[in-house]
């Protein structure tokens, strides 16, 4: 089985699964809020999500965003 690639989110600095996010340099969390993509359904093990690697981050407009 192949590794999935990593990258980091260019708005909330976390790594995640690149091909988890349909908009490139943002991780799912991001393109969501931002953009209103579908998310990913979270969980988490171990301070990551096994789905797509986000850990949790929100940079300061987003946490703007959604309070």
């Amino acid at each position: 089985m192949a590794e999935k690639e990593l990258v980091v989110c260019d708005e909330c600095g976390s790594l995640f699964f690149k091909d988890s996010s349909q908009i490139m340099g943002l991780c799912p969390e991001c393109a969501h809020i931002l953009y209103d993509y579908p998310n990913c359904p979270h969980h988490f093990q171990n301070g990551r999500c096994v789905n797509c690697y986000w850990d949790g981050s929100k940079s300061e407009y987003i946490k703007k965003q959604i309070q």
